[in-house]
Order: structure tokens, then C-alpha cells, then sequence
């Protein structure tokens, strides 16, 4: 018995830690952008700038103006139910016994006793209602429900404001990566054909073709190449990921790698 029981919590405890040890996937998987090569960003797409802004409505923010809105819509239907509250209604109801117990004693001679008990049943019950006629309700209440129906309006400005700024900042950052997007793809071709520049002087500086001096020359136009690149890319994913918090939309379509999560391999024929 002992022995069974604890080999019970071992596997218990053995789940307990396994649980703890898988991670969690996130709500959102953002753009893993530090594995984006060069040709990857050459061949990038932006989505279309329309479902950006579509796919912006779905923000937790747009839910929670939008309950406030439905609790300011429930909140003009007690308004308005107000009236109702003037009028009472009350009912009672009793059922109960009664019993009476005496006890005389005469002194004499003979001495006698009298006892007497009586009982009785009964019940009774009552109805009624009352009405009351609160001037200030009676001049006041068209004027609450217009302030009512100003809070629900006001609710509803509150969530066209928002995304309207939304709209501005989804647009502020489009026009950026569409920008960064176009010197970076020059970039990345510049950092490309500098590369197999160098590696072509390297192969002709070890054959004794060319000196040291064009082989520094050129090592040094591939290090430009590469920092006006990064500098770009940099920018670029700033603004990539800017595009996706505003708007909850993947914007690379490559699945982000969890520590600790292994994926099977496609099968090869």
C-alpha cells in the first residue's frame, strides 16, 4: 500500500514539473525580424493598408469603449423605468393560535379548583398599494434621459477619436516601413554585391593578383554597405512592428521558434 501510494505522487509531482517546464504560447506571436536575411527582405510584401485598418477594429481597446457604450444603453432603460418606482404594492399575511388558561381556588371547607383553558384559531390578512407623485422625477426625467442618451453618444466619440488616432499612427507607420522598405531593398543588393565583391578581391588577393591596399579598400566598402543596412533595417523593423501591435496583423509569415518547443521536420521522399 505504502508503495503504491508513493509511486502515485512521483507521477504526480512528475506532471506537476512537466507542466511547469512547457512554456506558454503567447496571445500574439509577433515577427521573429532578426531572422529575416536580406533576400527576405527583397521579396517582402506589406499587406494591403485597407486590412490593416480593418483588422484594428478587432483591438481590446474597441471592446472596452464598446462595453462602456452597453453599459450606458442599459443604464437609459432604468432611466427610464424610473416612474415605476413611485408605484408600491404590499400584501401580509398572518395565521396564529391563541390560548387562554385560568385557574380559580376557593378557600373553604372544602376546597375546590377551577381551571379553564380556551383556544382558538385564526388568520387574517392584508392588501394594499400606494402611489406617490415626485415632482422633481415628473419635471426631470425628460431632461435625464437626454443627458443619457448625451453620455451614450459621448461613448461613441470616445471610440471614433480613438480610431481615428489609431488610424493616424497605422498610417505614420505604413508610409515609414513602405519607405524604409525601398532603401533597404537597395540596401540589402548594395550589402549583397558588396559581399561577393569582396570575397571575388579576397580569392584574387590570395592568388597575388591584387595587394593588400584594394583588398582593404574594398573590405572597407563592404563594411559601409553593411552599416547603411542595418541602419535601414533597423528603422524598418521598428516600423514593422509598430504596424503589428496597432493592428494585430502578422506582418512577416514566418512562425517564431519557442525555446523548449521542437517541430517535426517535413518529410523528405
Amino acid at each position: 500500500m505504502k508503495r503504491a501510494v508513493l509511486t502515485l505522487w512521483l507521477l504526480l509531482a512528475a506532471a506537476a514539473v512537466t507542466a511547469q517546464s512547457e512554456p506558454t504560447p503567447p496571445e500574439f506571436e509577433y515577427s521573429d525580424l532578426q531572422r529575416l536575411t536580406p533576400e527576405d527582405y527583397i521579396d517582402m510584401q506589406l499587406p494591403p493598408l485597407h486590412v490593416l485598418m480593418e483588422n484594428a477594429r478587432h483591438a481590446p481597446q474597441v471592446g472596452y469603449y464598446e462595453s462602456n457604450r452597453e453599459i450606458e444603453e442599459r443604464e437609459l432603460k432604468t432611466v427610464r423605468r424610473n416612474w415605476m418606482r413611485n408605484f408600491k404594492l404590499n400584501a401580509n399575511y398572518n395565521y396564529g393560535s391563541s390560548d387562554i388558561y385560568n385557574q380559580n381556588y376557593q378557600d373553604s371547607n372544602i376546597p375546590i379548583w377551577t381551571t379553564t383553558t380556551t383556544g382558538r384559531e385564526q388568520s387574517w390578512w392584508n392588501v394594499g398599494a400606494s402611489f406617490s407623485i415626485p415632482l422633481d422625477e415628473i419635471f426631470n426625467r425628460r431632461n435625464k434621459i437626454k443627458q443619457q442618451k448625451k453620455r451614450i453618444e459621448n461613448t461613441q466619440y470616445d471610440l471614433d477619436r480613438w480610431y481615428d488616432e489609431l488610424r493616424m499612427k497605422i498610417i505614420d507607420a505604413y508610409t515609414t516601413a513602405v519607405e524604409q522598405l525601398s532603401i533597404l531593398r537597395s540596401a540589402a543588393e548594395a550589402k549583397i554585391t558588396s559581399e561577393a565583391q569582396y570575397r571575388m578581391t579576397e580569392v584574387d588577393f590570395v592568388k597575388g593578383k591584387l595587394d593588400a591596399q584594394t583588398l582593404s579598400r574594398q573590405k572597407s566598402l563592404e563594411n559601409s554597405a553593411t552599416r547603411e543596412y542595418e541602419q535601414v533595417r533597423r528603422n524598418l523593423n521598428d516600423a514593422l512592428l509598430r504596424l503589428e501591435i496597432l493592428t494585430h496583423t502578422p506582418i512577416i509569415n514566418k512562425p517564431i521558434s519557442m525555446p523548449g518547443v521542437s517541430k517535426e521536420a517535413p518529410e523528405t521522399e
